[in-house]
């Protein structure tokens, strides 16, 4: 590894090739940076580019240093183009003045139009083997196709690799065209996806490519995917040169600890620990670029975005087919785990025959696994892919991707960022009126309360149907069922309080319209049976006290108590009617107890507890078959603590 420091600032910035198969994009490379870029035996033989090839660019007037990735020009070598593509800022769009524009100079434009910035410039080469008039010719042509395509005043030069002739006004409008790219602050975690792994003597395994976000530096913890093996960063050079650091958009190389050739190659990632994740699906837009191809629902195609490429399935999220020019919505999913993030650009190409179809932005990489996903309404859609455009990805994330209720554990995922950061940013995006929080650890978004409305109705509905004497659901079992703690129950009521079909009344939730089918006089007695429970205290009361009490037939008094401990207001344990809210407590109170001691006694739990040995008893065996608790001894030990 090369021990010498760089004597140039380095820039940011990425500058790719583009065009048809042997139309001089090496040569044209070699003249701006001294360096040959094909480095494989078989680019040597074949004498045409199969792999990436990188090399440093120095502005004119040492003003920076910038990255130069020459991508093979070949049909059968796309994968390679899109790896490379993927990072570029700035485009250089190669084409010979003999041959003119061929086949792969539209798919590549085609390409980078999906994947790249808006810099783009054209270089007209081998012109000392064709006329003036011909060169001339070539320059007008390639001017009208960039600007059909979008790219209206792109520079286009005319030079000679082989005399050097114009290489002065290439550097001239590449210096100006790199050096204004402009990118807003980002945020995320460090990401790198890996275009080469290779092993050097000594030093063990290095993994290179561009990466996307984040910074890295020496001795930083990392996670290499799929698979999520745990490394580190032992070493790392920026253009062969030794740097205590890299970012986002610099050509880098990390020696990396504990994992070996041949388990790392081209298509995994190297990330920050904690920030990322695999996926088996991602929530798309796409746009068709194809002069005669249909997407249709439910086709097979070749995903490709960074160094990835995976057959996935895709699912359009928007009506009827997707005709050329049209552009829309596609859930994808694949059978093997991938990484990637919202506001990543990938391009879609067709099984057979291969070809370019489209493609697009990540909206969401949070789609659910194993699962249908949630049916997203194409104006929430858009919302997300206007985020995207405008770089908020957390945002496009909560809005595009599958969960409702979102956990704290689970905010980083979806951030893609480290604790302080994260922390940061969901405490902004609640200042801004997109998330709201619902108890301690969980969030909503709020453009997607009618998702979580529909949800929860669903849930309440069902309900109905298993419990049709029961006044509704407790909110502690109605948090239970959507995979809340009971903390989240005073948030959840609060959220479901604008919902005009759902109704309320004392910690239970039903449909509005909903009447359980218990008479007038067997409602009244159901709260009455609670009344008492509730006035005991911790005296509870067992079940036939309270039917005499309260003259009650024995068939309506099982009824009336199964109602309630359906409804989550009471526990029968042994006989005794005990309030729900009391048995928590209790729980409470004996956790408060294995602080202190591993081992409880039934007298401390008493004592703790403030109840008789007769109900103390039967509580304590109620956690022991709920498994909270187990008998040991003349005690019992807390399970899982």
């Amino acid at each position: 590894m090369n021990k010498n420091g760089a004597n140039t600032d380095i820039i940011p910035v990425m500058i790719g090739t583009a065009g048809h198969v042997d139309h001089g994009k090496t040569a044209l490379v070699k003249h701006l940076t001294g360096r040959d870029t094909d480095t494989l035996p078989e680019e040597k033989q074949r004498g045409l580019s199969i792999d990436l090839g990188f090399a440093p660019y120095v502005f004119s007037g040492g003003r920076g240093m910038a990255g130069i990735i020459d991508v093979p020009g070949h049909e059968d070598f796309i994968r390679n183009m899109v790896a490379g593509a993927s990072s570029v800022d700035v485009l250089i769009l190669v084409v010979a003045a003999d041959d003119g524009i061929m086949p792969q100079t539209v798919e590549h434009l085609r390409i980078a139009s999906l994947l790249c910035s808006s810099e783009v410039m054209a270089v007209i080469t081998k012109t000392d083997l064709v006329s003036p008039a011909r060169v001339l010719e070539v320059s007008e042509r390639v001017s009208i196709f960039l600007s059909d395509n979008g790219f209206s005043g792109a520079p286009v030069i005319t030079v000679s690799n082989k005399t050097g002739e114009g290489m002065a006004d290439v550097k001239k409008a590449l210096d100006s065209l790199a050096l204004r790219v402009k990118r807003p602050k980002e945020e995320r975690a460090f990401r790198m996806n890996i275009e080469r792994a290779f092993s050097i003597e000594g030093h063990g395994s290095v993994v290179a490519g561009i990466p996307s976000s984040g910074k890295c530096s020496v001795g930083d913890e990392l996670e290499l995917f799929p698979g999520a093996y745990g490394t580190a960063a032992r070493s790392i050079q920026k253009y062969s040169h030794e740097a205590g650091y890299t970012e986002a958009h610099v050509c880098s190389a990390i020696n990396i600890k504990k994992v070996k050739i041949p388990d790392i190659g081209r298509g995994m990632t190297l990330t920050a620990p904690g920030a990322y994740r695999e996926t088996h699906g991602a929530v798309l837009s796409i746009r068709n670029m194809h002069g005669s191809f249909t997407i249709k629902h439910r086709q097979e195609f070749r995903f490709l975005t960074g160094t990835t490429a995976k057959v996935v399935s895709g699912l359009l999220l928007t009506p009827g087919d997707l005709p050329p020019g049209k552009s829309g919505y596609m859930r994808i999913k694949c059978a093997e785990p991938m990484l990637v993030a919202s506001g990543d650009r990938y391009i879609m190409r067709s099984l057979s025959p291969s070809d370019t179809i489209g493609g697009g932005r990540v909206l969401a990489a949070n789609t659910g696994e194993g699962a249908k996903g949630p049916k997203i309404k194409e104006e929430r859609l858009s919302n997300a892919e206007k985020a995207v455009e405008n770089n908020e990805f957390f945002v496009s994330e909560l809005l595009a991707g599958a969960s409702l209720f979102i956990s704290r554990g689970e905010m980083p995922f979806l951030a893609h960022a480290g604790a302080g950061q994260t922390d940061k940013a969901v405490s902004d995006l609640v200042s801004r009126g997109i998330l709201e929080q619902v108890g301690p650890s969980y969030w909503v978004v709020k453009d997607r309360m009618d998702d979580i409305w529909r949800m929860v109705k669903a849930v309440i509905s069902g309900y109905h149907v298993s419990n049709k004497y029961s006044r509704g659901i407790s909110g502690l079992s109605l948090c239970a069922e959507l995979g809340l703690d009971k903390n989240a129950a005073p948030g959840l009521k609060k959220i479901l309080a604008a919902c005009l079909e759902i109704k309320e009344s004392d910690g239970h939730f039903s449909i509005k319209d909903f009447k359980p089918g218990l008479s007038a006089k067997q409602a009244a007695l159901k709260d009455k049976i609670l009344e008492n429970v509730s006035s005991a205290g911790k005296n509870a009361l067992t079940a036939s006290a309270v039917q005499l009490k309260l003259s009650i037939q024995p068939a309506e008094m099982e009824l009336l108590t199964r109602v309630l401990a359906e409804e989550g207001s009471i526990i029968v344990i042994e006989g005794y009617l005990v309030r729900a809210a009391f048995i928590s407590e209790c729980a409470e109170r004996i956790i408060t107890l294995y602080k202190k001691e591993k081992n409880v006694a039934l007298g401390a739990f008493r004592a703790e507890a403030g109840i008789s040995r007769n109900l103390a008893v039967p509580i304590l065996e109620y956690f022991d078959a709920k498994g909270v608790t187990r008998r040991e001894g003349n005690g019992r030990v807390l399970l899982g603590g």
